[in-house]
């Protein structure tokens, strides 16, 4: 079914499960960034719901998405930038339970033929998976860069204006 015309053409999608610390650290950056009300596009909160968001997806000319990404060998906080190539194959060096829905769903948009043009994910490296609600302090710390960086990207998309 396509997608409804009335949403933006820009997804900002924050996934992890926020019941394990850092994990929900793309579930908090995407939070911070909605909370700029940015006009033009929409922020979505994607928790672990993977193909579920298909219609989220569906139809978008660009996504950038939030996620922690555990195993990179990176120290704790450490924020990076992953292109289509690694998202798509579902941020291979992640070891949280949602990567393999949000690959399948990627995969399933493009087999669709209605995958986004542009995809990114900004990503931290956590310091505790632990089960706990709340992030760590090093994740606190780096939510900011995050988000900083997430603004940069959506500036050079054209998806926001700068000021």
């Amino acid at each position: 079914m396509p997608a409804s015309d009335d949403r933006a053409g820009t997804l900002v999608l924050g996934v992890g499960n926020i019941l394990y610390r850092d994990e929900g650290v793309g579930v908090a950056a995407a939070a911070a960034l909605a909370s700029r009300k940015f006009p033009g596009i929409d922020v979505l909160d994607g928790g672990t719901l993977g193909l579920s968001l298909f219609s989220e997806v569906d139809g978008r000319g660009s996504l950038l998405i939030f996620d922690a990404v555990a195993g990179s060998g990176e120290p704790p906080g450490t924020v990076a930038v992953f292109g289509p190539q690694i998202v798509s194959r579902g941020l291979q060096l992640c070891l949280s339970a949602h990567q393999l829905g949000l690959s399948e769903l990627l995969a399933t948009v493009a087999l669709a033929g209605r995958a986004p043009q542009r995809v990114l994910a900004v990503t931290m490296a956590p310091a505790s998976l632990e089960l706990g609600y709340g992030l760590t302090a090093v994740a606190q710390q780096a939510l900011g860069d995050m988000v900083a960086l997430g603004i940069s990207i959506l500036t050079d998309w054209g998806a926001i204006s700068s000021a």
